[in-house]
């Protein structure tokens, strides 16, 4: 665990530093706005929500700094990584080669991130808690404990600073179509369920009254959102971009988030708010796909954006925080209710997707701690048999990634020696005291989990307990397939060949049928990083291009062979 570093006294923080930077990419994009106010916040359809190597997305203020970063730069794929995340890349091969080595490109600079952690502890027993235990505590119980809040910095490439194209090609390829930019549909008849749920069953903070007249904006005195019918303006994004632009006004209301203070039309105080209203819907739009023009009444402001950020680059990191709580505050309501949207499917789906009290778990490695001055706290805590501190202690070396499939197994015991020292419901610490002593982290996953993750990430790098998984994946969707008729490929020569899924070989047997089943003439293997239909489709291929099912007499090219279910 990385110790404690005094602040230096000699020049500007880290933190200044990043604030600066913030502060000028801020006021170059505003003079950009200010000479074309046309122009949206974001440019359209150019990138999704950025993220790190491992799929976790980044919080509002990052968010938004990482888009700018990324169109001024250039950078098509919004996925970043630190130095060290770049060199944990480089291990060997599923088969144990040795690899091409991932390396960050020779002159490149990083970007800063901002991070604000919490420290929980006990004003009496001086236990440490995370800070989401801490926040489901009652007011009683809060008052027990002292909360240190700690601003950290840390630098990040975007891919395309790396060489990953060239030594981990399917990565790459993979990242690339995860980050496509599909355009969303528009125009009049453009709908966004989950906002127009909010407004027809009142489930925002306040209520939201769509009227046919000229104006949008919120009222503090009676709490509520005014706003034209989606007809009156030239598209649904229109419309959803300035209904998210009250909402972020909503936001500063005294029992939410409180932002409002006493203040006259036209003054600084004003004018920030509005800047925070900007800058929160634009942030909410890209989440969700959409483009953000900047609001004409709010292009009076521009100026005195410029001068307040040209004047104090603080003016940045409070607008960006209360952005950032707006914007969080919107985009978990919005998500609730697509999830509730969502919730509506089939009685046997739902079974299906339930997750029962003894559904299998994995174990995934987030640490392993083998130095002494790594375990020295972490020996003391066993030693006294506090396994409860212990396990508080270890989650601290957790840095939040998501999961390594590479590191994810069925079981937490893996080696001769190892012993669970204790688990809860998302960690676990395994002890091996035969090879030095040395302490695994381990975050746990359901079975259903790691099948979210390898519908999205495919297999490539996984661990054979993962592959497991995959299998019996592949096997029930094949079963759900073949349920009614087994699928069978009509070839150019007249011949029928039916396929079926092999678990223990993980490929697809095919060959004609009979009353004992598939007499398997060939076999092609599974990839687990495409669809089900697109396999299949690959083995249909294969078959046409193969001489013996080539048809004696092709009157026309067109006529290929095809899939019958």
């Amino acid at each position: 665990m990385a110790g404690y570093r005094k602040p230096k006294n000699d020049g500007p923080s880290s933190e200044d530093k990043a604030l600066d930077l913030f502060a000028e990419m801020m006021i170059e994009k505003i003079e950009s706005i200010r000479g074309d106010w046309r122009k949206p916040w974001f440019t359209e359809g150019a990138l999704q929500w950025p993220r790190n190597l491992s799929g976790r997305e980044y919080n509002g203020m990052n968010a938004f700094m990482l888009l700018l970063h990324c169109e001024k730069e250039g950078y098509t794929i919004p996925r970043f990584c630190t130095f060290d995340c770049v060199q944990r890349l480089n291990k060997p091969g599923k088969d144990g080669q040795e690899l091409p080595r991932v390396s960050v490109l020779r002159g490149e600079k990083s970007f800063p991130v901002m991070l604000t952690t919490f420290t929980c502890i006990h004003k009496e027993t001086k236990e440490k808690i995370k800070y989401d235990d801490y926040k489901k505590l009652s007011d009683k119980e809060k008052e027990e404990y002292n909360v240190y809040p700690k601003m950290q910095v840390f630098r990040v490439f975007n891919v395309a600073q790396t060489n990953l194209k060239e030594a981990r090609p399917e990565m790459w390829e993979k990242l690339e179509q995860e980050n496509g930019h599909p355009k969303i549909g528009n125009g009049e008849q453009f709908s966004f369920a989950p906002v127009d749920m909010m407004i027809k069953d009142n489930l925002w903070i306040c209520p939201i009254k769509p009227m046919h007249q000229d104006q949008a904006y919120y009222s503090i005195s009676k709490n509520e959102i005014v706003v034209p019918e989606k007809e009156q303006f030239k598209d649904g994004e229109a419309f959803y971009g300035t209904l998210f632009h009250e909402m972020t006004h909503s936001t500063g209301a005294e029992s939410v988030l409180d932002r409002f203070k006493p203040t006259a039309f036209g003054s600084p105080e004003y004018a920030k708010e509005e800047l925070v209203a900007e800058l929160g819907s634009a942030l909410v739009a890209q989440r969700y796909g959409m483009t953000k023009y900047i609001k004409e009444d709010s292009c009076a402001y521009l100026k005195e954006w410029l001068d307040e950020l040209k004047e104090s680059p603080q003016f940045i990191k409070t607008t960006l925080l209360d952005v950032k709580r707006a914007a969080s505050l919107i985009t978990q309501k919005v998500d609730k209710v697509a999830l509730d949207l969502k919730q509506d499917v089939s009685e046997q789906e739902q079974q299906e997707n339930k997750v029962s009290a003894t559904e299998k778990i994995f174990y995934a490695s987030v640490a392993y701690l083998q130095f002494a001055d790594d375990t020295r706290q972490l020996d003391e805590l066993k030693d006294k048999g506090d396994y409860k501190g212990l396990l508080t202690l270890a989650k601290e070396y957790y840095d939040g990634n998501g999961m390594d499939e590479q590191q994810t197994y069925s079981s937490p015991l893996r080696s001769r020696g190892d012993d669970l020292l204790i688990e809860d419901k998302d960690f676990a610490v395994v002890y091996n005291g035969s090879v030095g002593g040395t302490y695994e982290v381990m975050l746990k996953y359901t079975e259903q989990e790691v099948c979210d993750h390898i519908r999205r990430y495919g297999i490539g790098r996984a661990s054979d307990d993962v592959k497991a998984v995959a299998r019996d994946m592949a096997a029930e969707q094949f079963a759900a397939v073949s349920r009614l008729k087994i699928p069978a490929f009509e070839l150019p020569g007249g011949e029928v060949l039916y396929i079926g899924y092999n678990r223990e070989t993980d490929s697809f047997d095919v060959g004609p049928a009979t009353n004992a089943g598939i007499i398997a003439q060939h076999s092609f293997p599974y990839d687990h990083d495409a669809t089900l239909d697109d396999n299949l489709q690959r083995v249909n291929e294969r078959l046409n291009e193969m001489e013996e099912y080539r048809a004696e007499e092709v009157q026309e090219e067109d006529y290929g062979g095809g899939m019958r279910r």
